[in-house]
C-alpha cells in the first residue's frame, strides 16, 4: 500500500526493532488505539504490520507511523503484497551489521576465554592461550571490554529497553538488558567493595553477545523461509515491450492495460497474463504451477505473468494489467495469509501478553528468596540474572508465524495458494472431499471422441462439411468439431445461407451441398430422418456423451460423439485422497449418465447428478463440521455458494473468478492432484505449529524453574535462550522440503 492509501483499505508497514511476541503485542496495541483503525495484526516472523481502516478513515498513514514510533519501534509504509526480506531486524546496511557483530565477537572472546580458564577444569584452555588471556585478568581490562561489547552489540537492545520503560511496556529487550545491566552494576560494586564474587563481567558481556549472534542467525533463517515468495516476485519484470503498430516500445509494467499486445522474446519473463496471438515457444511455468516440464505454447494458448519463455518469440494480448498478473496475485494472496493469524497464534499471543511482566516478577522473587535462604549476594544475583535471560518470549512469538510463513511459501511454490492461515490448519482435518465434475475431474471442454459415418460416407468428408458450417459458431460443441477438423489437417470451403436455432442446430449450403448439423429433433424438422439409426446414438448416450447429428442432401450422413474429457490426473488424484484416508463424493449439475460414467472410471461409489447450486449448498451444509471437516472442490460460478459454506473451499485456478474469491485455497493451473498435496501440506504445517508451540512452552516450563533453583550460569542461560528460538525456526524450515 502506498502512503496515499484509499480510505477503507488496508495499510501495511514494515516494523523494525521487534524481537519477541511482547514487541509484536506492543505494536498491535499502539496501532489499535489510532482513530479510524478497526483491526491491527503484527507478524513477528515477517516483521510486518497490517492495519484495517474504517471506510471514512483518513488516507494518511502518518498517525499509524507516529503510534508505532511512540511505542518505541521504527515503521515505514510498504506496498501491498511486498514480502519481508527476512532481514527486517537489521539496519539498512547488512555489511555494516556484520562488521559490528564481528567486532563484538572479537571483543568478547578474551572475556569468555578468561572465564573458562578460571572456572573450567584444568587443561581446558591450552597454556599458550592462557598466557595471552592473562593480559585480561585485571578488572580494568574486563570492564573496558564489557562496556565496549554492550555498546557495540547491545546498543540497539539497550535503547529498545529504555523506550519500553518510558512507554511502560515489556519486551525481550527489557529482559536481556536487565540481565546484562544488573551483571554490570554488580561488577562495579564488586570492584568498589573489593568483593570478587560480585565481579560478573564474564556474565554481562556474553548475554548481549550471544543474543546478537542468535538474532543474526535467526534473521537469516527467516530469510530462507520466504525465499520462494521473493523468487516469485523477482520473476516479474519492471518493463514490457508493447507493440504499437509496426513499432515496439519499452514501457513500465504499470502502463500495460488489457488489450495491449506485448512482445516476449526468448529467456524473458512474460510480463502479464494474456493470450498468445502469434509465435510459438516453450514456457517454463514451474515457479507458478510446480510443473517441471516446459509447456509448448502457440496462438490461442493462455500464458501467465511471471512465467518464462525458454525459446521462441511470442506476441501476447494482455488480459490483465501487470498488477493483476498471476505472479502478483499469488504474491498478494500469500502475503495476506502470512499477515493473518491462525487460531494457535491467538493462543500464543494471550500467553505472551503476560509473559514478560511475569518473568520480571519471578526474577525479583528469585533474588529475594535466595537472600532469605542465606545465599550470598553474588549467588542470588547470578540466579536472578539467569531467570531474566533464560526466558524466551521470542521463541513463543516465532513458533506459529514462522510455520505459517514457511508453509504458505512452500504451498505457493507448489501452486497452492492459501488465502487464510486458518485454512492451513482446517485442511489438515478434512476427512471428506466433495468434488465438482466439470472443470475439476474433467478438462471442462468437450472434445470429439468418435465419428460414426452413415450411408457409406467417409468421416473426413462429412467432418470437413460440418466444420464449414460450424466455424462461425461460438458454441462449445461447434468449437470442438472445428478443432477436430483442424487437428486432422482438413480444409473446407465457405458456407452460405446459414440458418440456425440456438440450442438446436444450424443449416447451410456448402459448395452446393445442403448440410444440416444439430440434434435429432432439428434434423427431423429439416426433413432429415435419423430414426433408422437409433442403436448407435443410444449406445453413446448411455456413456454420458453428447451426440451431434449431421445430414447431407436430405440423408443422415454421420453422428459425432462429443464428451468432456476426463482429466489425465483425475484417477491419480482420487487414489491420492484415498491413501490419505479421505472419502470422495462427486456433486455435479451435469446429466446423470455423464456423472455416472466419470464416477465409474474413477472408482467413486458416491455421486449425485443434476444438482442446482442450491442443492450443492444444501449437501455441503449437511456435512460441514462433521467427521473432522469437509472440503468442497470446484471451479465454476455455480460452485461459489458451496465453496463458501464448506469447512475448506478449494478452487481450481482456471475456474471462474467468483469461485476463487470465495475459496479458502486456490490451486494454480488445472491439476486435481494438488487437492491431496494441499491436505498433506496442511497436515504437516499443523503438526509443525503444534510442535513449535509445545517446545516453546516446554522450554520455559523447564528452564525457568531450573534458573530459579539451580546454579545456572547466565552465559549458559543465554545460549539456551538463543537455541530455543533457533529450534522453532529450524523446525519450521523443515516444511521447505515437504512434498
Amino acid at each position: 500500500m502506498s502512503p496515499a492509501s484509499k480510505p477503507g483499505e488496508r495499510l501495511q508497514f514494515r516494523i523494525r526493532g521487534m524481537h519477541c511476541a511482547g514487541c509484536a503485542a506492543s505494536v498491535e496495541r499502539a496501532l489499535r488505539r489510532v482513530p479510524g483503525v478497526t483491526e491491527a495484526a503484527v507478524n513477528l516472523a515477517t516483521g510486518q504490520a497490517t492495519v484495517t481502516l474504517t471506510n471514512d478513515a483518513p488516507d494518511d498513514p502518518g498517525p499509524c507511523l507516529d503510534a508505532v514510533r511512540r511505542a518505541g519501534y521504527d515503521a515505514e509504509p510498504i506496498a501491498a503484497g511486498v514480502v519481508a526480506s527476512g532481514e527486517h531486524e537489521r539496519r539498512d546496511d547488512p555489511a555494516r551489521e556484520r562488521r559490528r557483530l564481528t567486532l563484538a565477537v572479537v571483543l568478547g572472546l578474551p572475556l569468555l576465554g578468561r572465564h573458562l580458564a578460571e572456572a573450567g577444569p584444568p587443561g581446558l584452555v591450552p597454556v599458550p592461550v592462557a598466557a595471552v588471556l592473562s593480559l585480561f585478568a585485571g578488572w580494568p581490562a574486563q570492564a573496558t571490554l564489557t562496556v565496549a561489547i554492550l555498546i557495540v552489540a547491545g546498543g540497539p537492545m539497550l535503547l529498545g529497553a529504555g523506550r519500553a520503560l518510558v512507554r511502560r511496556t515489556a519486551n525481550m529487550d527489557l529482559l536481556v538488558s536487565l540481565g546484562a545491566v544488573t551483571a554490570l552494576v554488580a561488577s562495579v560494586f564488586g570492584v568498589a567493595l573489593h568483593i570478587h564474587e560480585l565481579m560478573l563481567f564474564h556474565a554481562a558481556a556474553p548475554i548481549v553477545l550471544f543474543v546478537a549472534v542468535g538474532k543474526h542467525l535467526e534473521a537469516r533463517a527467516r530469510g530462507r523461509a520466504s525465499a520462494a515468495l521473493r523468487a516469485l516476485l523477482a520473476r516479474l519484470p519492471q518493463t514490457a515491450q508493447r507493440v504499437a503498430g509496426d513499432a515496439v516500445e519499452t514501457v513500465a509494467l504499470d502502463d500495460i492495460r488489457p488489450g495491449d499486445v506485448v512482445r516476449v522474446p526468448a529467456h524473458a519473463a512474460v510480463p502479464v497474463d494474456g493470450d498468445v496471438l502469434a509465435g510459438h515457444g516453450a514456457v517454463d511455468e514451474s515457479l507458478l504451477t510446480g510443473e517441471s516440464l516446459p509447456r509448448a505454447c502457440g496462438p490461442g494458448d493462455r500464458v501467465l505473468g511471471g512465467t518464462r519463455v525458454l525459446d521462441g518469440l511470442l506476441g501476447v494480448r494482455a488480459t490483465a494489467s501487470g498488477a493483476e498478473s498471476a505472479a502478483a496475485r499469488i504474491a498478494r494472496l500469500v502475503a495476506d495469509a502470512q499477515a493473518a493469524k491462525p487460531p494457535w497464534q491467538r493462543f500464543a499471543d494471550r500467553v505472551a501478553s503476560v509473559f514478560v511482566p511475569a518473568v520480571v516478577v519471578l526474577a525479583v522473587l528469585t533474588l529475594l528468596g535466595w537472600k532469605l535462604a542465606g545465599a550470598d549476594t553474588a549467588a542470588a544475583l547470578t540466579r536472578m540474572i539467569a531467570v531474566l535471560v533464560v526466558a524466551c518470549p521470542c521463541a513463543l512469538g516465532l513458533a506459529i508465524p514462522t510455520a505459517v510463513l514457511v508453509g504458505t511459501s512452500r504451498a505457493a511454490e507448489r501452486g497452492i495458494l492459501v488465502r487464510d492461515p486458518a485454512a492451513l490448519e482446517a485442511a489438515g482435518r478434512v476427512r471428506t472431499v466433495l468434488l465438482d465434475k466439470t472443470g475439476t475431474l474433467t478438462l471442462g471442454r468437450p472434445s470429439l471422441q468418435a465419428v460414426v459415418p452413415l450411408g457409406g460416407r467417409r468421416e473426413e468428408d462429412v467432418l470437413r462439411l460440418v466444420a464449414a458450417v460450424e466455424q462461425h459458431s461460438e458454441h462449445p460443441l461447434a468449437r470442438a468439431l472445428v478443432a477436430a477438423a483442424r487437428e486432422r489437417g482438413l480444409t473446407w470451403p465457405a458456407a452460405r445461407e446459414l440458418r440456425s436455432r440456438p440450442g438446436a442446430g444450424v443449416r447451410a449450403d456448402v459448395a452446393g451441398a445442403d448440410v444440416v448439423v444439430g440434434t435429432a429433433a432439428w434434423l427431423a424438422e429439416q426433413g432429415v430422418a435419423t430414426s433408422a439409426h437409433p442403436a448407435a446414438a443410444e449406445e453413446w448416450a448411455a456413456t454420458g456423451a453428447t451426440v451431434v447429428w449431421a445430414g447431407l442432401d436430405g440423408q443422415a450422413a454421420a453422428l459425432f460423439v462429443l464428451s468432456d474429457t476426463l482429466h489425465p490426473e483425475a484417477a491419480a488424484a482420487v487414489a491420492a485422497l484415498r491413501a490419505l484416508g479421505v472419502a470422495t463424493h462427486i456433486l455435479s449439475g451435469d446429466r446423470a449418465a455423464a456423472v455416472r460414467h466419470v464416477a465409474q472410471q474413477l472408482g467413486v461409489a458416491s455421486f449425485e447428478a443434476e444438482l442446482s447450486p442450491a442443492d450443492k449448498l444444501a449437501r455441503v451444509q449437511a456435512l460441514a463440521g462433521r467427521d473432522g471437516g469437509v472440503a468442497m472442490v470446484g471451479d465454476g460460478v455455480n460452485d461459489a455458494p458451496a465453496l463458501a459454506a464448506a469447512d475448506v473451499g478449494i478452487a481450481i485456478g482456471t475456474g471462474a473468478d467468483v469461485a476463487r474469491e470465495t475459496a479458502d485455497i486456490c490451486l494454480v493451473g488445472h491439476s486435481p492432484l494438488r487437492i491431496a498435496d494441499a491436505i498433506r501440506l496442511s497436515r504437516r504445517s499443523s503438526r509443525v505449529m503444534k510442535q513449535n508451540l509445545f517446545w516453546a512452552l516446554a522450554y520455559n516450563v523447564v528452564m525457568l524453574p531450573l534458573a530459579m533453583l539451580a546454579p545456572l550460569p547466565p552465559t549458559l542461560a543465554t545460549v539456551a535462550m538463543m537455541l530455543s528460538s533457533l529450534t522453532v525456526v529450524g523446525n519450521a524450515l523443515r516444511l521447505r522440503r515437504a512434498a
